[in-house]
């Protein structure tokens, strides 16, 4: 999550004249040398946060960013201004007295006082690892004199943001050391630093650990500094290109390899209906989907298994309602020819016993043939609808 508005100025402010914004390489020049001395000395704007032994620390707010500029004042009684330049930029030395570096490679060389890295440092769980592609310039005046050291993010095509790292932004990360006019064997260190972590860290949680990491900062290095000459000493080489352009052994990198890369994001073309059709005469239709008439638009099918019972029982019902219709026709039949019988005189329930019998007889000489003969089974049929006559005929 970006917080830092800041577009043309790290810091917008008269004490420091950068003239390059943040995120474009440029050369350092005298003029980014003189400015950063200012901001360093100059302590108007800002307030005194800590104030301990001979350290003291400072912050300000910055115009259009939430994230708080640190200063640190602080004095080292028997380290020199020379051990301390050569601590800060000695690539090797580093991995071993920062304890949070995760990474640091030299890209390349822009010229003999400017050059370009990547450095990459833990954090407090949860939280994910930062990055930096800084770009850090450097001059010394002389054993006399002053010497600083500055930097800050800048882009590199060949270091895009990487998957498990934050990038974050340094705006400016400047030191000045001071030969202590009371003590030739020590020095002053004067320390600012702008900083955006990036990510979803609150503004004023960045802010409240910002002047309490500085000091602890500031004691790693000075214990550094005390043990750098016996290390260098154990070292198969004793270079140190930033003091001796020619033991210069990195690549030359172009300034044009450092400049804002601008993520394009290009749309996917996929393939439409034209919404305009040219005719043969010549005019132009509007294109709409036009449903044909041909088209059978399916629908949702039913249930097999209620497909089938419907089916069983509607041909059920039929059967049923057929036999019905045939036994109430045959009824019917019976019923006027056993009226006219008792009409007659002919009609006694004696003579329609009779008939039962002889059916009942009929029907078990039936049942002794071959069921597989297609004759037995229609008398048979024929058989039970005399006897279902006979009951008919009869009267209760």
């Amino acid at each position: 999550m970006r917080l830092c508005k800041t577009s043309s100025r790290a810091v917008n402010s008269s004490s420091l004249e950068m003239s390059a914004p943040p995120g474009i390489a440029r050369i350092a020049e005298d003029s980014d040398f003189e400015a950063l001395k200012r901001l360093v000395d100059d302590h108007e704007g800002w307030t005194l946060e800590l104030s301990k032994s001979d350290t003291q620390v400072y912050t300000r707010p910055v115009a259009g960013c939430n994230f708080n500029m640190v200063k640190i004042h602080t004095e080292f009684a028997d380290v020199t201004a020379d051990i301390l330049f050569d601590v800060l930029h000695d690539p090797d030395y580093r991995k071993v007295w920062d304890s949070h570096m995760l990474a640091s490679e030299e890209i390349g060389i822009l010229n003999v006082n400017n050059d370009v890295g990547y450095y990459a440092m833990s954090c407090p769980p949860p939280l994910k690892p930062r990055d930096f592609v800084l770009q850090r310039s450097w001059l010394d005046t002389g054993p006399l004199g002053e010497q600083m050291l500055l930097s800050r993010s800048v882009p590199h095509k060949k270091y895009p943001p990487k998957k498990g790292y934050v990038r974050a932004m340094s705006y400016i990360t400047g030191f000045v050391l001071r030969t202590n006019e009371n003590s030739k064997t020590g020095c002053i260190l004067k320390y600012v630093a702008h900083c955006d972590p990036q990510g979803t860290l609150p503004p004023w949680l960045v802010n409240k650990v910002t002047h309490t990491l500085g000091p602890r900062m500031v004691k790693d290095l000075k214990k550094a500094a005390l043990g750098y000459i016996g290390w260098k000493q154990t070292q198969p080489h004793l270079r140190k290109p930033w003091r001796f352009p020619e033991e210069i052994s990195g690549p030359r990198i172009s300034i044009e390899d450092c400049l804002e890369v601008v993520e394009v994001s290009v749309p996917r073309m996929l393939p439409q209906t034209p919404t305009t059709l040219p005719t043969a005469n010549g005019k132009v239709t509007t294109g709409k989907v036009v449903k044909s008439s041909s088209v059978v638009t399916p629908t949702t099918p039913l249930n097999s298994a209620s497909t089938i019972a419907c089916s069983s029982s509607s041909v059920n019902s039929k059967k049923e309602e057929k036999k019905d219709r045939k036994f109430f026709d045959r009824k019917d039949k019976t019923d006027s020819k056993s009226n006219t019988n008792n009409v007659n005189g002919c009609g006694s329930p004696n003579i329609s016993n009779k008939e039962d019998k002889k059916n009942n007889k009929e029907d078990k000489k039936g049942k002794k043939e071959s069921k597989d003969d297609a004759s037995v089974k229609e008398k048979k049929k024929d058989g039970g609808l005399k006897k279902r006559r006979s009951l008919l005929s009869l009267k209760f």
